[in-house]
Formats: structure tokens, C-alpha cells, sequence
């Protein structure tokens, strides 16, 4: 059977509180919960005027597919044909510099590019005609 008469003189009750002390104890809380939030603004002031995270001087090449519209290849091509610069690698990452993206999105402003019409090819007739033509000349007598 449980035992109901448990010995409840060990447990601790706070000292009770007058109302003097409650007031100054809310007071103290209430300033620095103040004081805290004042800390949190600065803070968050700091954090919006701090550089944007796009600020970076360098992304990756699958950033640089990305805000070019193109393939992996492509970036790559751009980069050998020097339209694109590289920055450092990170680690084994290939970088190309954001400066150098801007700059190509610049030349080629915002809209794409129209496609040429393909020209037919051209015929091969026309130099069998002409080879037949020079054979004939040297084989005249």
C-alpha cells in the first residue's frame, strides 16, 4: 500500500514576496528585457546594412550556368575564349569572377541574340564543273 503520509518538510518554498520587493524584482526584469531588445535592433541594424550575400566577387560554374542561361559547356567555352574570367579555385571548384559575368551581360543586354537564317549549302557541282573544265583546257592539244 502507497504511504499518504509523506514527510513534506524538505521541500523548499520561495521566501514570500511583499509587494515592495515584487515591484523591484519586475522593475529589474523589465529593464533588461529593455536593455535586451535594444541589443537585438543593433544587431538586426547591423545584419541590413551589412553586404549582401549576392556581393561576392566569384561563383562557381554551375552559378555562372545559372545566371547566364547556358550549359556547363558553354560556360566553359566562354572561359576559354576569354569572355569569362576565372577566379581561384576553391578547392577543386572552378570559379569564374562575377565582375567578368556582368561585363557579358552588358555586351549582350538582356535580350537574346536572333538566330541566322542557315544559308543552303553550297553546291559541289559547281567544282566538279570547274575541275572538268580545267582538265579539258590541258587536254587540248
Amino acid at each position: 500500500m502507497k504511504d499518504t503520509n509523506k514527510d513534506t518538510s524538505n521541500t523548499q518554498h520561495p521566501p514570500a514576496m511583499d509587494s515592495g520587493t515584487e515591484s523591484t524584482l519586475l522593475r529589474e526584469i523589465h529593464h533588461e528585457l529593455r536593455r535586451l531588445r535594444e541589443a537585438v535592433g543593433v544587431i538586426q541594424a547591423r545584419i541590413t546594412q551589412a553586404a549582401p550575400v549576392q556581393a561576392a566577387r566569384a561563383v562557381t560554374v554551375d552559378a555562372a550556368r545559372a545566371l547566364l542561361g547556358c550549359g556547363r559547356s558553354q560556360v566553359f567555352a566562354l572561359l576559354k575564349a576569354g569572355a569569362l574570367s576565372r577566379a581561384p579555385k576553391v578547392g577543386k571548384t572552378a570559379m569564374v569572377t562575377v565582375e567578368s559575368i556582368e561585363a557579358l551581360q552588358e555586351r549582350f543586354g538582356r535580350e537574346p541574340t536572333p538566330k541566322l537564317k542557315r544559308q543552303p549549302a553550297r553546291s559541289t557541282s559547281t567544282g566538279r564543273e570547274t575541275r572538268e573544265a580545267i582538265l579539258r583546257m590541258l587536254r587540248q592539244p
